[in-house]
């Protein structure tokens, strides 16, 4: 529940005093602990960057597991719902034809901030698999208790505040573009620069969504690791068709205009939709063969 009262806080109390933007801002910048936090860890550097090049050690080898794993790690990535929430926080921020090429920088600074920030995560996290430490004998707050003897306390501490973080980031972003997608339906004001009494049925949904992840969080003995990562597969199965559309408007010249999608940009388009539809192929693989190793 203090998830979601941290989500109404955002949405509606820091938006009169502070733009909601800039509270957002804030909130996915301080995801870059874990890129300082990593420089606690005891690891060797040159290691990281030979398994960056070479993708090894992995745990167990090519199998459905590690398939599973990759896919979900996608699936976290590149979202249907990131699509409304794009869409709609352009609209909210009121930006003009004027401001798409800084838009695209602010997209692609974003996506390099948001990987520096994981490749941290993982980092800081490699002790434990090199002290041979099961991941799933861990919670999120227990990931943080078993870093201590290898980062320290301060490094145990800014963990878990990192943690805590993406988890509100998420929150914060699934709740309000829940409550965009909803807005665009049914054809309802919606947007966080309006007044809970303009775009009621707006809020109502941001805040409804941001109380039942709540709910659920809470319940004891919940199998949440197993949730988030049937949640990013899926993700990454309904991802093929929302590209094939997102291209479709960005090549229609009545919707677009002179904006119209470029062919470098078609082709990054179509190149990404094509690697997630072979992902969510190989996925399918597993679940037929679930013994398969590549």
């Amino acid at each position: 529940m203090l998830v979601g009262l941290l989500v109404v806080s955002s949405a509606v109390v820091f938006r009169r005093y502070w733009s909601w933007e800039r509270l957002i801002l804030a909130l996915a910048s301080f995801n870059l602990v874990f890129l300082a936090v990593a420089f606690m860890a005891p690891v060797s550097w040159s290691s990281v960057g030979h398994a960056m090049w070479s993708w090894t050690p992995l745990p167990g080898g090519w199998n459905s597991n590690t398939i599973i794993m990759l896919l979900a790690d996608i699936g976290a990535t590149i979202t249907p719902w990131m699509l409304f929430f794009q869409q709609g926080a352009v609209t909210d921020k009121g930006l003009a034809q004027r401001d798409i090429h800084w838009g695209r920088i602010d997209t692609a600074l974003g996506a390099v901030l948001a990987t520096l920030a994981a490749v941290g995560c993982i980092v800081v996290t490699a002790p434990l698999y090199t002290h041979h430490m099961n991941a799933a004998q861990f919670g999120a707050a227990q990931f943080a208790q078993a870093l201590v003897p290898y980062i320290g306390h301060i490094g145990g501490a800014l963990f878990a505040l990192g943690i805590f973080d993406a988890g509100l980031v998420a929150a914060v972003a699934i709740s309000t573009s829940s409550a965009y997608a909803f807005g665009e339906v049914v054809q309802k004001a919606h947007s966080l620069n309006r007044s809970f009494k303009e775009a009621k049925s707006f809020y109502l949904v941001l805040i409804g969504v941001a109380a039942v992840a709540g709910a659920i969080v809470i319940i004891p003995g919940f199998p949440l690791e197993m949730v988030v990562i049937i949640v990013n597969v899926i993700a990454v199965l309904t991802m093929p068709p929302a590209i094939g559309f997102l291209l479709l408007l960005a090549n229609d010249s009545e919707v677009v205009g002179a904006h119209k999608s470029t062919w470098f940009l078609n082709v990054l388009g179509i190149g990404v939709g094509i690697f997630i539809s072979l992902a969510g192929i190989i996925y399918a693989l597993t679940v037929v063969f679930p013994h398969l190793t590549l």
